[in-house]
């Protein structure tokens, strides 16, 4: 059964959800319906499901895990096409095998002016140059990070509208020493004086003046959330234009005046 990444854990991961669900909030605000439909686990049990404005919300994942519904897989989900309203990708693509496979899963199973909400990781930032340079890659499970303009562009391939995209979450990556404290308690070891937080709220204490001057320059921020909507086409018959035939009387054409003279 697959369990929450380590590296959420953190207080870095917990921060980065805590963040996350102020932005899935504020874009499904206004996204109604009756279906809504996450794709991929991430993070605590129904973290982002309670957020939903729709009926009904499930979690779609390949493997079981708290908090998954359906046991599905991302490029062949268990759907009917046309059926949902609304679509959340809470980092999917990073981690899926084919990411262009399941947008078009997406696109099969939205219905037309569904809503597709997207998280993912900026890769010109401090998270994308940890991605860099991380020889297992970064986040752990990412195989990718895939920027907001190159997802732009695979969605309006598959005709979708982009309405809103923005960046979010300024703190640098900085996982090692929790990570490692977290390993030693687990093998029943000392944590040592200094706690992961404690070092993380002196280090940010430190930086603070100069990530207040970062956060006005997107480039910098590590994820952004970006919302899309299927666009639908509605055909409008065009009536044929029938040439008007010339009016008879009987079977001689009506006179002119030039006739009559």
């Amino acid at each position: 059964m697959t369990q929450t990444p380590a590296w959420l854990q953190t207080l870095t991961g917990r921060n980065l959800l805590r963040e996350e669900v102020r932005q899935v909030r504020r874009a499904l605000d206004t996204i109604f319906g009756d279906q809504l439909v996450q794709v991929g686990a991430w993070g605590e049990p129904g973290l982002f499901r309670r957020l939903a404005r729709t009926r009904r919300a499930a979690v779609f994942a390949a493997a079981p895990s708290p908090g998954v519904d359906v046991v599905s897989a991302p490029d062949a989900l268990a759907l009917a096409a046309d059926s949902i309203d609304a679509v959340l990708l809470p980092h999917t693509l990073e981690l899926a095998d084919d990411p262009h496979a399941v947008l078009r899963e997406v696109d099969r199973v939205l219905r037309p002016d569904g809503h597709l909400v997207a998280l993912g990781f900026n890769p010109w930032g401090w998270w994308g140059l940890r991605h860099v340079l991380s020889r297992p890659g970064f986040p752990p499970g990412s195989q990718r990070m895939i920027a907001d303009g190159r997802l732009c562009d695979w969605l309006r391939l598959l005709e979708f509208k982009v309405h809103h995209a923005s960046f979010y979450y300024f703190v640098p990556p900085l996982l090692r020493g929790a990570t490692r404290r977290q390993g030693r308690q687990a093998r029943g070891q000392e944590a040592g004086p200094a706690s992961d937080s404690g070092a993380l709220e002196r280090f940010s204490g430190q930086i603070g003046p100069v990530l207040r001057l970062v956060r006005r320059v997107p480039a910098f921020a590590g994820c952004y959330v970006l919302v899309a909507r299927k666009q639908a086409y509605t055909m409008t018959p065009i009536r044929l234009a029938w040439r008007r035939r010339t009016a008879l009387v009987g079977t001689v054409v009506n006179p002119t005046t030039r006739n009559v003279a």
